[in-house]
């Protein structure tokens, strides 16, 4: 069933689009956190995958 177009809501507002919005209005800073072991590990194996990886695909091992 078709909707009636006069029946919908904006979904912005005049004043958050365009030249004049203010782009930092709605965002939240990310703050850096500490690195933990787990995390630490976590990457350094998918880093040494990656590299396996990419040695196998390459016929290098």
């Amino acid at each position: 069933m078709a909707s009636d177009d006069g029946d919908r809501e904006w979904q912005y507002a005049v004043d958050e689009v365009g030249e004049d919005a203010d782009p930092e209005d709605d965002r939240r800073r990310i703050e850096p956190e500490s690195v933990t072991p787990e995390n630490a590990l976590f990457v350094l194996v998918g880093v040494l995958l990656a590299i396996g990886a990419l040695a196998y695909g390459l016929g290098l091992i």
